[in-house]
């Protein structure tokens, strides 16, 4: 899916460093509920590291998607009882999560039909002297299915705003002086939502 050995680093760097900060403050800190939520994201990262890599996107796809979407059904459960998340933002943010294992879910089981289109027979163009070449992005806009990319840019667009407001939650955190893991806690949400964003991006 990805490409760019560059870009496939820089999305590694973000959900190791997430992951990282939701498996210490799982283990510092929190309800059960609220450590429940640190463990499915710190999955979800390990996931998102994985399917930046072309070897391992393939790896367990039904038992994933299966994982991602009773994730999202227990933050249903979390924003319906009311229980404080570790964001501190409670239900909405739960909502939110509901939003983001539901995408994770999707995007594993999507993702054999958007490499497909990205692969596909249009990507490869003759040239005299380089026959079936194949020239760096053609063909590849124009295959990925139509519904992949409609959902794909709907997605990005949510967590675009999400990532922005999550960082922007952090921000006034710190100058408020508020507990540093409550701060820092904002951003991780924040830089995570941006990655899904970028992520998401590629596929469309």
């Amino acid at each position: 899916m990805i490409t760019a050995e560059g870009l496939r680093w820089i999305l590694t760097a973000i959900f190791a460093a997430t992951g990282a900060f939701c498996a210490y403050r799982c283990l510092r800190q929190g309800t059960p509920a609220e450590r429940t939520g640190d463990v499915l994201h710190v999955v979800m990262c390990v996931a998102m590291v994985a399917m930046a890599w072309p070897a391992t996107m393939s790896v367990a796809r039904w038992p994933q998607t299966v994982f991602f979407a009773a994730a999202a059904v227990w933050f249903v459960g979390v924003a319906a009882s009311g229980t404080s998340h570790a964001d501190h933002g409670g239900p909405r943010v739960a909502i939110y999560h509901v939003v983001m294992m539901g995408a994770m879910a999707w995007m594993v089981f999507v993702m054999p039909r958007a490499m497909d289109g990205m692969t596909g027979s249009g990507g490869t163009m003759d040239m005299p002297g380089h026959e079936g070449m194949l020239m760096p992005g053609a063909g590849a806009a124009g295959t990925t299915p139509a519904d992949v990319t409609a959902v794909a840019l709907v997605l990005v667009a949510v967590f675009v705003v999400a990532g922005l407001v999550f960082l922007s939650r952090a921000i006034d955190d710190a100058r408020a002086s508020r507990p540093p893991l409550r701060s820092l806690g904002s951003g991780t949400s924040g830089v995570m939502a941006l990655g899904m964003a970028l992520m998401l991006l590629t596929m469309a």
